[in-house]
């Protein structure tokens, strides 16, 4: 189920995001602040990095909802590859 955001770029739905191999990336490279939700999967790390990935902070927590500025990415090292969703302007 999607829902559309009101955002710098108009009404954005939010979207499943592709996982990869562990441990995960996912860049914000949209232009306005995102969401990322992770739910699921066996997840042994969840990190933020606010400087292109030099410096990852260990979220501390191994899912839930994890606000991205532009740029800011999300790291995510699991086992069982977890669900990724991404809601825009949040």
């Amino acid at each position: 189920m999607s829902h559309g955001i009101s955002t710098a770029a108009g009404a954005l739905p939010a979207s499943s995001v592709p996982v990869g191999a562990s441990p995960f990336v996912y860049a914000n490279t949209q232009p306005f602040p995102v969401s990322v939700l992770v739910s699921g999967g066996t997840v042994t790390a969840i990190e933020v990095s606010r400087n292109g990935g030099s410096t990852w902070i260990l979220a501390g927590l191994l899912a839930g909802q994890y606000a991205l500025q532009p740029n800011d990415q999300l790291r995510v090292t699991y086992a069982v590859a977890p669900t990724l969703t991404m809601i825009p302007g949040t």
